[in-house]
């Protein structure tokens, strides 16, 4: 379901702030976190949890990077 996190039900609005902003992280290279996904996730998430989300988001995102860049084979 994780996938389709913007069109299920199933996660609460803490979830969704934080899968927004970490959407919008990831996203970075195609531009920037907006004001707009930025605002949605203060809404929602406290100063501590923003900066939790940003941190976790950029370490996998670096993890991610390194096992493309390394063809490291993802499971079947």
């Amino acid at each position: 379901m994780l996938p389709a996190w913007a069109e299920t039900g199933y996660f609460s609005d803490t979830d969704r702030a934080a899968l927004r902003l970490t959407e919008a992280i990831t996203l970075v290279p195609d531009g920037h976190v907006s004001d707009e996904d930025f605002k949605a996730a203060a809404a929602v998430l406290t100063a501590d949890q923003i900066s939790a989300v940003a941190w976790l988001a950029t370490v996998m995102n670096a993890f991610n990077r390194v096992a493309i860049t390394s063809r490291y084979p993802v499971g079947n």
